[in-house]
């Protein structure tokens, strides 16, 4: 592991700081490593089947990112339910139980986010939706929920159809100058999915234009992608930071590249909420006041402001402007990064499966239409199926973190064994004892998705009989754990599945995609999973593909 460089010079006192942040992270360490090792000798997890630990002080955190495919075998190997070790001894209960995950995920209270994530997440997006937990994130979530109702979906998606055209002529520009005899040209389409989306996300989510399709020099695109790149190349220093806030504080280039683009998302996006609100303002006086119910607008940050503003609405269950700027943050981070990523392994499918992308073709090209409402997008039964299928083969967050506040008894839907050959019809917690809910594990399960489960075929979601396993799974959408499920589900699962549609409808009516020759890509997670090229490595994340015209395509 390399270790991060300070400074050459520093004054005296920064060296002073430096002295006391370092003791102060001492001490923090010290008590840390107590807590986990009496933790550790108390914790039922200590009892649970589960891989070896190859460093008490890492746990198995580099075999996960070393190769994250590890953790699939040792769900095959320990079962639905086991316990993985975690920094400094620690353990971790994995589980793909659907009465386990359904308990976890509807008893917030009990099982919130841990404080290291929600410091790590608060420092790149701020106190948004993704932060929030208790009667915080309630209020924050009532207030927000019409923003994402389907009419408010329905009112945007023809910015969704707008982008995704925008996407298709820049692809076609690509073609038009190829030198191949039959106007192909290889192009790393999850680049070019990160810059549709973010157009996408900011003129849809809060009618900021990133211009991304066409200029990358947008200083809030840049800020949101320098943050990305220094998470994804933190590797094992991130996850000491992670857990160490006072880390956070050092002078590192990690953390000066945190706090510059954080500064910058928080000027542009308080500019941006404040210039909405002056707006909203203004047509509520025109209006003469906005009831809480009449909040549909072009983008959902209007819509939001609207909701805020509402004269029904008490003060006590409003939201600050900090918080709203939060918000914003949390459109780009979760609905931009996911989308694009899914959008990037469903066009790989669907290049390795000539068959599904032509079936697929076919039946978007009998729609008249360039760009159908939100109802007739969702009327098309082939490319609902590719969508499923994609969203749950290929579902861009390998799971959601839990940390149990108090001792619980989790029901298990089926028993488990112990190390000590021991059957048990429920699993026990202590407080502190870490929780994952692998979102990934439940979606490539063959209990409820057959023996056929970790493979891309659409054609499972056209009778209800193949998906019946997945009835017992509490997603929130076709069962699938995607969206997660309970109080804290996806917010915005309905912008990702139209906004899905409508990319793939556009692209794939002008456009074939076939597989790169001679590359094989893997995937890292980096809060996402995310394509490369293996051997390529320096070369970052990628997807490059094969792309040429559909001939007579509309």
């Amino acid at each position: 592991m390399q270790l991060p460089t300070l400074p050459a010079s520093l004054t005296p006192y920064g060296l002073l700081a430096l002295s006391v942040l370092l003791v102060y992270s001492i001490l923090h360490l010290t008590v840390y490593l107590g807590s986990k090792l009496l933790a550790r000798l108390r914790t039922p997890l200590r009892t649970l089947r589960g891989p070896p630990s190859s460093s008490f002080l890492w746990g198995s955190i580099k075999e996960v990112i070393a190769d994250e495919s590890v953790v699939d075998r040792w769900a095959e190997e320990y079962g639905g339910t086991f316990a993985v070790r975690e920094l400094l001894g620690g353990y971790r209960l994995c589980t793909t139980d659907a009465r386990a995950t359904a308990h976890i995920l509807s008893h917030t209270s009990i099982y919130p986010k841990p404080m290291p994530l929600r410091m790590v997440l608060n420092s790149v997006i701020g106190p948004g939706l993704l932060v929030a937990e208790g009667d915080v994130h309630k209020r924050q979530r009532r207030i927000m929920n019409p923003s994402f109702s389907p009419g408010q979906i329905r009112e945007v998606t023809p910015i969704f159809f707008e982008k995704s055209q925008q996407l298709r002529d820049v692809l076609s520009s690509i073609l038009s100058k190829s030198s191949a005899p039959d106007g192909e040209e290889e192009i790393n389409m999850y680049a070019w999915f990160g810059r549709a989306t973010l157009d996408v996300i900011g003129q849809a989510g809060f009618g900021y234009r990133f211009n991304a399709l066409y200029d990358e020099t947008n200083e809030l695109y840049v800020a949101f992608r320098e943050m990305i790149q220094a998470i994804g190349d933190s590797g094992l220093v991130g996850v000491l930071l992670n857990q160490f806030w006072l880390l956070r504080m050092l002078p590192l280039k990690h953390n000066r590249t945190m706090r510059r683009s954080r500064s910058i998302t928080q000027r542009v996006g308080m500019e941006l909420v404040r210039a909405k609100k002056e707006a909203v303002e203004q047509e509520m006086q025109n209006r003469g006041g906005v009831e809480k119910g009449k909040i549909v607008g072009r983008d959902i940050l209007s819509s939001l402001i609207r909701a805020n503003m509402a004269a029904d609405l008490s003060p006590a269950h409003k939201m600050s402007d900090e918080e709203v700027f939060a918000q914003i943050s949390t459109f780009i981070v979760a609905g931009h990064e996911t989308t694009s990523t899914g959008l990037s392994w469903t066009l790989l499918s669907l290049a390795q499966l000539p068959r599904v992308q032509d079936k697929l073709r076919t039946e978007l090209l009998l729609v008249p239409e360039e760009a159908p409402s939100m109802d007739d997008l969702n009327a098309l039964p082939y490319l609902d199926m590719v969508v499923k299928e994609s969203m749950r083969y290929h579902c861009p967050v390998r799971g959601t973190a839990r940390v149990a506040t108090q001792a619980d008894s989790i029901p298990l839907s089926r028993p488990l064994i112990d190390r000590n050959g021991v059957s048990h019809d429920h699993m026990t917690v202590q407080a502190g004892d870490s929780i994952g809910v692998e979102t990934v594990l439940i979606n490539h399960s063959k209990e409820y998705w057959g023996e056929d489960a970790k493979e891309f075929r659409p054609e499972r979601w056209e009778s209800p009989e193949w998906t019946e396993g997945a009835n017992a799974l509490p997603g929130i959408w076709a069962h699938m754990m995607t969206f997660i499920g309970g109080p804290r589900a996806c917010i915005g699962w309905r912008f990702s599945v139209i906004e899905t549609k409508a990319m793939l409808f556009t692209l794939l009516r002008s456009l074939e995609f076939l597989p790169a020759e001679g590359t094989e890509i893997g995937m890292r997670d980096v809060a996402v999973i995310r394509p490369f090229v293996k051997g390529r490595e320096g070369d970052g994340f990628q997807l490059p593909l094969r792309v040429r015209r559909v001939p007579r395509a509309v």
